[in-house]
């Protein structure tokens, strides 16, 4: 059986539900425009600009030149705009330094490649289609306060043993509607 939880805790519930979704979605900004997302929107030639995408409190200053990072000093730019450098290499660089942000902080998601304006302004930049229609979507789709429900119906007698996180009844709905069957509801994940 689910146990009521006490209207006391819904400050507290509230607050770190939106420090998750706050945190989610930087992750996930940072995730697509690092081009790891089906539909690429930072421009590609040697792959250092979409690897440079981070987060923080401040701004990030475009101060790490590519010749000074490695695989990237290594790889020569085309310039040819076509998207298409066998040598190119997407890898986030900054995804697994990004802290925890507070509700309601101030966090700036910019790239660190020195170059980054006239990458912004690339004719291949996705960029700014981004920001106008996906970051909007995206806040949409995090900041949501129905998440899904994961439900698992079996037959016979289901799962046996005491769980707080299931709840069995004795009908469930459609085809498992019959006495034999359990309906297990997996709430809480």
């Amino acid at each position: 059986m689910v146990r009521a939880r006490s209207i006391a805790n819904i400050e507290k519930d509230l607050t770190g539900n939106l420090e998750r979704d706050f945190n989610l979605f930087i992750r996930a900004a940072i995730f697509d425009l690092s081009n790891q997302s089906p539909k690429k929107y930072s421009p590609v030639d040697t792959g250092f600009f979409a690897s440079s995408w981070t987060a923080g409190t401040q701004r990030p200053r475009p101060d790490e030149p590519r010749e000074a990072v490695a695989p990237w000093s290594n790889i020569k730019p085309r310039r040819r705009g076509d998207q298409m450098n066998p040598q190119a290499k997407v890898e986030p660089r900054f995804i697994d330094e990004i802290p925890d942000f507070k509700p309601f902080s101030k966090v700036y998601i910019g790239n660190r490649s020195q170059y980054a304006a006239r990458a912004l302004a690339s004719p291949n930049s996705e960029i700014p289609l981004y920001v106008q229609n996906m970051v909007g979507r995206k806040i949409n789709e995090i900041f949501t306060d129905k998440k899904p429900k994961i439900s698992v119906a079996t037959f016979g007698t289901g799962v046996r043993g005491k769980s707080d996180n299931v709840r069995f009844t004795g009908k469930g709905i459609g085809q498992f509607g019959d006495s034999k069957s359990v309906f297990v509801d997996y709430e809480n994940l």
